[in-house]
């Protein structure tokens, strides 16, 4: 099932997005476990060329942590 993140009072499953429309990011996808109403939250990394699997299992927890605290909901930027 892979890692899972406890933010906002759910629990959250990163996954692998696409490219970003950045050029040299990717994105990172996290989806609501805990609760079917929640929107997914997207967030931009540098790519480093590695498949996205392999980026996940090495973040730690604490980066984890602060990468979906920069995602946004619906990967719309924020007003």
């Amino acid at each position: 099932m892979g890692k899972t993140l406890k933010a906002d009072g759910d629990v959250w499953r990163p996954v692998p997005g696409g490219p970003s429309q950045r050029e040299g990011y990717r994105t990172v996808v996290f989806l609501c476990q805990s609760n079917g109403q929640r929107p997914y939250r997207v967030a931009e990394v540098p790519s480093d060329d590695s498949e996205g699997d392999a980026f996940l299992d090495r973040i730690s927890a604490r980066d984890l942590g602060e990468l979906f605290d920069r995602s946004v909901s619906l990967g719309a930027p924020a007003s």
